[in-house]
């Protein structure tokens, strides 16, 4: 039965006349769960204004606020939600308010941090060297992901750290071009990261049509649509309630194309959020769109056309923001708006008609010339609720071209131990964008695990350009793969020509002792 991560307690007055020692046998013969029910604590901090770099205002701090409401509207009881929207300036203030906040957790107990502001990390820094900027706007420090995690290892149980930053990643070792070590490996942490190690954070400022409206993070908008009723609790796949990590990273992989979203451990099927099912049917619905689909995230020449469809609840004004990658970043100052009016995208350039309620099927043709001969187009489906736009949902269109050869390497470590909490990660380095097969094989060539099937690459701002992917250890069905060598099959499809590669052995080790 699977460990809920933070559960209400619900206790009964017990008659006067039952027996101390029955109620003692009820406690021992109870599930643990029963026995010492967990408690949830939460710690939000967002840093806007910077001596180092530039200011963010107010997107940190709106981010803050809205992952406050969004925390609190599920069904989860947090015992403790402090928030600190406008920043802290020292590490000793970072971890006192950790040690405030936590205080009197146990081994039962979740504790949610979230962090808002700039990160620092290049290529030839180790993992614990990534750093997260403190400020107040008067006073500035930088917090190591190494400091970090002594400053978290103080408090019992589980730890949840959402990290909402540049190259967030490198401090778990993904999105980096380089091996590095996981500075959060151990059965106490999940960290879900805005970015790779190698990405930009984006926010956005809000400003359409010359109007600067008040901004917020592309993450934490998506975060905070997968786990509250501002998106209907987007991320829960099977409507059961419950939000795990594997729902979480899908959905945000899927609408949150900005940046690529890394987590530690990869995949989870521990309840990372719950609501009650029974407010969220029917009519009882909070958000604008849902429903969002896109059949196909791939762009070719004889295929240039992206095909979606979405459900309007609650009728609203809608535009596309096609997003062009150049230069190894999102071109945003250059972005092109489309405005969704019943359909008709040329009649009418500017924002007035609202769409009528149900479903929607629309489609887009992409310029090659605007996307370059290959790359990457990032598609943004915008809500303007009375004046004001919001990213419902973003994807990453992939434009690979007509034809060439990938150039294939796969840069992996030679070992790794799962059973003790570690995770191959491995880049396989491309020319350019392209679909891949990725599976892990024993000695005997049998596929043991599917990574991914003919997905499409997306910009990881890697150096030589490529992705970065992820083994837990597990088979297919979810059980540890046995000791002993193992190989990464690599597929790549370029209009329809395969390109296949294989990595040298890996050592999965067992259980050491």
């Amino acid at each position: 039965m699977r460990r809920m991560l933070c559960m209400l307690a619900l206790w009964f007055c017990l008659p006067s006349f039952v027996f101390a020692q029955t109620i003692e046998e009820a406690l021992v013969n109870a599930p643990l769960s029963e026995q010492n029910p967990s408690t949830c604590r939460g710690l939000l901090i967002g840093c806007d204004l910077f001596l180092s770099q530039p200011a963010t205002t107010p997107s940190s701090y709106n981010n803050v606020m809205q992952m406050e409401q969004a925390f609190s509207s599920g069904s989860m009881q947090f015992d403790v939600m402090v928030t600190r929207p406008g920043g802290l300036s020292t590490s000793g203030d970072l971890a006192a308010v950790i040690l405030d906040t936590f205080s009197g957790a146990d081994e039962n107990d979740v504790s949610y941090f979230y962090i808002s502001t700039h990160g620092i990390w290049q290529e030839g820094m180790s993992a614990g060297q990534m750093t997260l900027l403190l400020s107040d706007g008067k006073m500035e420090t930088a917090v190591s992901a190494y400091m970090l995690r002594t400053m978290f290892d103080q408090i019992p149980g589980k730890k949840v750290l959402i990290i909402d930053a540049c190259h967030a990643g490198a401090m778990i070792g993904k999105g980096v071009s380089t091996q590095l070590t996981n500075v959060f490996a151990g059965e106490d942490y999940i960290v879900i990261c805005s970015s790779g190690g190698a990405e930009e954070s984006w926010f956005w400022s809000g400003d359409i049509e010359g109007e600067n409206l008040s901004g917020a993070g592309y993450f934490s908008g998506a975060m905070i649509r997968a786990i509250s009723p501002m998106g209907n609790y987007a991320a829960d796949d099977n409507r059961d309630g419950v939000i795990t990590l594997t729902e979480l990273k899908r959905y945000l992989l899927n609408h949150h194309g900005a940046s690529t979203v890394r987590t530690y451990p990869e995949t989870g099927d521990d309840p990372l959020f719950t609501y009650d099912i029974s407010q969220y049917t029917g009519y009882q619905r909070d958000a604008l769109v849902e429903g969002i689909y896109f059949e196909s995230d791939v762009l070719t020449a004889e295929n240039p056309t992206v095909f979606f469809s979405f459900n309007v609840v609650s009728r609203v004004q809608v535009a596309y923001q096609l997003v062009y990658h150049r230069g190894g970043r999102w071109d945003f100052d250059n972005a092109a708006i489309i405005y969704d009016n019943n359909g008709d995208f040329a009649a009418y350039p500017k924002p007035g008609r609202t769409l009528s309620l149900g479903i929607k099927e629309r489609e887009i043709t992409i310029s090659r010339e605007d996307a370059g001969a290959s790359g990457y187009v990032l598609l943004q489906l915008l809500t303007i609720d009375k004046g004001i736009p919001s990213v419902a949902s973003s994807r990453v269109l992939c434009v690979p071209p007509d034809q060439g050869d990938p150039e294939l390497f796969v840069s992996t470590p030679v070992l790794f131990a799962p059973e003790e909490h570690e995770e191959l990660t491995f880049n396989i380095h491309h020319a350019f964008p392209c679909e891949m097969t990725i599976t892990i094989e024993d000695l005997e060539g049998n596929t043991v695990r599917r990574i991914t099937s003919r997905d499409a690459t997306r910009p990881e701002q890697m150096d030589p350009m490529g992705s970065s992917y992820t083994w837990d250890g597990r088979l297919s069905n979810g059980e540890f793969a046995d000791e002993g060598l193992y190989y990464i099959r690599v597929k790549a499809y370029v209009n329809g020509v395969r390109y296949e590669i294989v990595s040298d052995p890996i050592m999965l080790l067992g259980v050491s002792g």
